[in-house]
């Protein structure tokens, strides 16, 4: 495996990566620019897709359902998301979310262990499920005619999961392999996951998602099943339902198979103005970053085959008025091929082989990073100092109409991407409604987008992108070491052509 893939592979697993922006421009007949057009719909554009009619209906066990219709192919997707993650889990219950996210595939009462994997792929369908810091979802994908199956099945597992000794160890032990495979085992990942985690010491994003061995290992059936009860309740959920259905009778059919109580959940449903339902859980809200600090730190890493830096900064969650000027910023700095410091540290003064910008951003915080894999020559100070050159410079004078009117036009893309596909539409509603009770949070989040300006970039600048920052090194094995310090003492141009040829 190359430089690259390694550092891809790093990448990839932590999520993230963006695609290169195009810049366009409105010329006149001269060839010179009138002016940049930095929003993809019109206003009379965005209006129409706003009207889009999504329907809601709760159920009065507090089954909170939104339907969008779109008869385009005969498929539809469902999506059941519970407001419940990493960040929900009491001391003790590392890993527990996400251990649910295992165990909701282990049948139930009238479902086998695996009966549901096979049920659906027996109609051809596609199915998966993920677990963050904020939110554990499920999403079904199949032809129309099976929206029963797919809603019974669904119905089925929230009703009479079948949670015993033989299907908690035998997912803990599935858990625990995973954990090995993909974290333990892998490249950067082990050492960098840690790091980021103890940036957010204080918050309740301070542990990983997959959770420890120790509190796997202690998890027993009653702490699973409490678990359970707590959060994966009717009331707790939201079901998205977007494609080639029929609203009225799609309703009939999710109030005849959701139709059972809560179990022993004691929950608050708070209406608001608008009539859609709130839930309120029982856990304290989630605390924000505002408060932490930045770390210096260099790990070795004995799987490592090459040196890697990462950079990042505390920035704010996803309810800050913030976040959106922050995005901007990020794009225009990290996310892509033609951001600044890219353009900086690889092309014009050469100090790394790549460098990828990666996001982490949740309900109340984030971090917005960048991991580098530098030249032999190259060593850690001399590109922090580039950086720190490029920020000052967004701090003294902003940035320019063309770099925020890209990045603003990327976001948007984003977005109405997501909104053609029927899959992708489930996660914004469900999105909207878990975190701002919103179905359409995806219009306020195109108009904010728009709203931002050069002053807003300039203060979210100084605000968040500050030497106060988040660095990390990490250290390869003993052989990669002697090899780097070679390379260091050869010439420079030497060691770019060795580098060249082999890496």
């Amino acid at each position: 495996m190359n430089i690259n893939n390694h550092l891809r592979l790093f990448l990839i697993l932590f999520g993230a990566t963006y695609s290169c922006i195009v810049n366009s421009y409105t010329s006149d007949k001269e060839g010179g620019i009138l002016d940049y057009s930095c929003q993809l719909l019109t206003e009379k554009q965005l209006n129409a897709v706003s009207s889009s009619q999504i329907h809601f209906r709760q159920l009065e066990n507090g089954l909170k359902v939104y339907i969008l219709e779109n008869h385009q192919l005969p498929i539809f997707t469902l999506r059941l998301v519970f407001n419940v993650g990493a960040g929900d889990e009491q001391p003790g219950e590392g890993g527990y979310a996400h251990l649910f996210e295992h165990m909701m595939f282990k049948g139930s009462k009238n479902v086998p262990d695996g009966g549901h994997f096979e049920a659906i792929r027996a109609i051809g369908g596609q199915l998966n499920a993920s677990t963050d810091y904020d939110k554990t979802d499920y999403w079904t994908e199949a032809a129309s005619i099976f929206l029963d199956r797919v809603l019974w099945l669904e119905a089925e597992r929230l009703q009479s999961l079948m949670i015993n000794e033989t299907n908690l160890e035998n997912q803990r032990q599935a858990v625990l392999e995973e954990k090995l495979l993909r974290i333990d085992n892998v490249p950067y990942f082990k050492t960098a996951s840690e790091f980021m985690v103890s940036a957010w010491q204080g918050t309740d994003y301070d542990h990983l998602i997959i959770g420890t061995e120790k509190e796997l290992n202690k998890a027993t059936v009653q702490r699973v099943q409490n678990f359970f009860d707590r959060y994966y309740q009717p009331d707790n959920a939201v079901l998205v339902l977007v494609g080639d259905v029929d609203v009225e009778s799609s309703i009939n059919k999710i109030q005849s198979y959701f139709n059972f109580s809560n179990n022993s959940m004691k929950s608050i449903i708070n209406v608001n103005s608008t009539g859609r339902a709130v839930h309120i859980p029982e856990h304290e809200t989630k605390t924000s970053s505002s408060s932490l600090s930045g770390k210096s730190e260099s790990h070795f890493d004995p799987l490592a085959p090459f040196p890697l830096y990462a950079l990042g900064w505390h920035t704010p969650g996803k309810h800050n008025s913030d976040y959106f000027a922050v995005e901007l910023l990020a794009d225009i700095l990290l996310n892509h091929d033609a951001s600044r410091i890219k353009r900086q540290l690889k092309e014009e003064q050469e100090l790394v082989f790549e460098t990828i910008g990666f996001p982490l951003t949740f309900e109340q915080a984030g971090i917005t990073a960048m991991g580098m894999v530098p030249h032999s020559y190259a060593n850690f100070s001399q590109i922090q100092a580039v950086v720190k050159n490029e920020i000052e410079q967004i701090h003294r004078k902003g940035v320019s109409q063309e770099e925020l009117c890209s990045a603003k036009k990327h976001r948007q893309l984003i977005i109405l991407q997501k909104m053609s596909n029927n899959r992708e539409m489930t996660q914004l509603i469900g999105d909207g409604v878990l975190f701002f009770n919103n179905p359409m949070q995806m219009i306020a989040d195109l108009r904010a987008y728009q709203d931002v300006d050069n002053s807003k970039i300039q203060q979210v600048a100084r605000q968040y992108f500050t030497d106060d920052w988040l660095a990390l090194e990490i250290v390869p094995g003993p052989g990669m070491r002697f090899v780097k310090w070679l390379m260091e003492i050869l010439p420079q141009s030497v060691s770019k052509r060795i580098e060249l040829q082999y890496f």
